[in-house]
């Protein structure tokens, strides 16, 4: 645990360097679209079954992405948060967020991983481990049960945080102090 609060502690020292505080917000839509794009593939691939299996390969690179963009998205959340004023209602909110997004990466794995299992369960005809050209690959229920929980925790997880910054503007009390100037104001 130390060795992650010291990497954890790096990474927001860097970060509050490199990033802007709207970070966060600039990232979190690329995981929402690319798991609902997964998905709506994976169901596509179970009704359109071609030989070139076209569903199935664009949901499994879409649940790809979406997992990796989770992943940055969440460490940008990290340096976003360094911002937030606190109060015992953001703090509360936060957390839940928080607790939202790890399940969502959890269910998301534990998609991806059930994928790569049905994807490749077999070897080559050389004997070695094939990742290519076995024929499997379709999603199965459990990978699409896990997704459907990935994205209904992404849903519960982008309301939440749609929530505290539209009710509790989170993440947003710089703008009441830093109001731009008008843009009709002409020098």
């Amino acid at each position: 645990m130390a060795i992650y609060n010291q990497l954890l502690g790096l990474w927001i020292r860097i970060g509050l360097h490199l990033f802007p505080p709207v970070i966060h917000p600039m990232l979190v839509h690329f995981p929402i679209v690319l798991l609902y794009g997964s998905l709506l593939t994976t169901l596509l691939s179970f009704v359109w079954r071609d030989r070139e299996r076209f569903f199935d390969r664009a949901s499994f690179w879409l649940l790809v992405l979406g997992l990796i963009a989770g992943v940055v998205a969440a460490a940008a959340g990290v340096i976003s948060e360094q911002y937030v004023h606190w109060t015992p209602t953001t703090n509360q909110l936060l957390s839940r967020h928080q607790g939202y997004a790890v399940l969502t990466g959890v269910f998301t794995i534990v998609a991806l991983a059930v994928r790569l299992w049905a994807r490749y369960p077999r070897v080559s005809r050389d004997g070695g481990w094939s990742f290519a050209g076995t024929g499997h690959g379709r999603p199965t229920l459990l990978s699409l049960v896990f997704l459907v929980a990935a994205v209904g925790m992404i849903t519960l997880t982008a309301s939440l945080g749609g929530t505290m910054v539209y009710q509790y503007g989170v993440g947003v009390h710089g703008l009441l102090y830093h109001t731009p100037s008008p843009l009709s104001a002409h020098p």
